[in-house]
């Protein structure tokens, strides 16, 4: 009898510690923002403080609810990220050297981590280290990443970022402990992000492969029990129709990464792609989603417990102090930049009932929205040059987004 309870002691005991072993973990993730602080049209008709009543997609308002409405119900481990491209897109980001807003925001709506994309490099990185200053120079900011940054010993172009580094602004890794576990991020600079970054120089970038192989070690020797990878790298589908690119080659390529948290390719992964145990998750683009993956640590192994992409649409409301931030930023644009020019922040330019689609990326095939541009080049032209000319052509590369229905304002 002594022997039977003695066993069933040591059983509970045993079960016991094994269910302290197990973790949950939950990150939240978006992508490719790229300033849609108003989300992505129309903008018109956004009206993030009254729910059921518009078309917009996104807007930092109801991101930063989704955000917070998370992490309230799910005290334990909660971290939120962003896989980059952040800035370049709409009118706010002409501010941005003047007054490092979006940062500064995105930490108020409740950011922990944000990696930077090739987009973050549009004006130079003599640029990108000024907007970084300027946002500390007025508040908290989100930490940084940038792992792969190769800088210029001869060159002075990347000095200033170089301080960034030096100063620990800007990170190699990023190491958090909660729960008693060590997560351990890094990032990369895709080389297709790379390819489209020219202003980036003098900055260049480490491989892939081989420069993750080298983070995973080093996290690894730090004691870290998940790494998570964010990469502004991309993924695609292949001819099957097959989830393919340069992201899904690196979860088949290097081993120790527990999670990719992808970007730059605009993908909408519906559910996680699984690659060797390790799951891609992009969100699409413009905040139009948010993503929430649920992990288990358990005995020293990670794995998807849940995944969804939460929609950001009019259902939700947004937060009232993301929204006042917002709006002060907007009359900023409009006296700096619109005023001058006759306008105002919500002045309506045009309507349509109609979609206006530009082609996807690696599709070369006519859209409409493509020769309606072409047209108008064409008019004007012929408007207001004597010279005139007989034909009006634009590049399929340069038309960067759909105009959906509704009304269009100045910016």
């Amino acid at each position: 009898m002594k022997r039977l309870l003695l066993y069933l002691f040591f059983f509970a005991f045993t079960l016991h510690l094994s269910g302290q072993e197990e973790k949950k973990i939950v990150i939240l993730h978006t992508n490719d923002l790229h300033s849609r602080l108003n989300g992505f049209s129309p903008e018109a008709e956004y009206t993030p403080w009254s729910p059921g009543d518009d078309e917009t997609r996104g807007g930092f308002a109801r991101i930063a609810a989704i955000l917070r409405t998370e992490k309230r119900n799910n005290p334990g481990i909660t971290l939120t990220v962003d896989a980059g491209d952040f800035l370049m897109g709409t009118l706010f980001h002409a501010m941005e050297l003047k007054t490092g807003f979006q940062l500064r925001l995105m930490k108020q709506m409740g950011y922990d981590i944000v990696c930077l994309g090739n987009h973050e490099f549009d004006f130079g990185p003599a640029k990108t280290a000024g907007i970084i200053n300027s946002s500390l120079a007025k508040g908290e900011i989100p930490s940084l990443l940038l792992s792969n940054a190769v800088l210029s010993a001869e060159e002075s172009g990347d000095d200033e970022l170089e301080k960034l580094y030096d100063s620990k602004v800007v990170l190699r890794k990023f190491i958090l402990e909660r729960d008693g576990l060590k997560i351990g991020f890094f990032s990369l600079l895709g080389k297709n992000a790379v390819e489209v970054a020219p202003l980036a120089k003098p900055v260049s970038f480490a491989k892939q492969v081989p420069f993750a192989r080298k983070m995973v070690r080093e996290l690894k020797k730090d004691g870290c029990d998940i790494v998570i990878c964010l990469s502004h790298s991309g993924v695609s589908r292949d001819k099957k129709g097959n989830w393919a690119g340069e992201d899904i080659r690196l979860a088949k390529k290097v081993r120790g990464i527990d999670v990719i948290v992808s970007g730059h390719s605009h993908s909408k992964i519906s559910e996680p792609v699984i690659i060797k145990g390790v799951p891609v998750v992009q969100t699409g683009e413009y905040g139009q989603n948010v993503g929430r993956l649920e992990l288990v640590w358990k005995n020293g192994s990670v794995s998807v417990r849940d995944y969804r992409l939460i929609p950001v649409d009019d259902s939700i409301a947004g937060e009232s102090d993301i929204i006042a931030a917002v709006e002060e930023q907007q009359s900023l644009v409009t006296r700096e930049i619109l005023a001058p020019l006759g306008l105002s922040y919500f002045d309506p330019v045009a309507e349509t009932d109609f979609l206006l689609e530009c082609n996807e990326q690696g599709d070369f095939r006519s859209s409409n929205l493509g020769p309606m541009i072409a047209d108008a080049i064409h008019s004007y032209v012929n408007r207001h040059s004597s010279d005139g000319c007989d034909i009006g052509m634009v590049a399929v590369g340069v038309i960067r987004d759909w105009i959906v229905p509704g009304v269009m304002t100045a910016p």
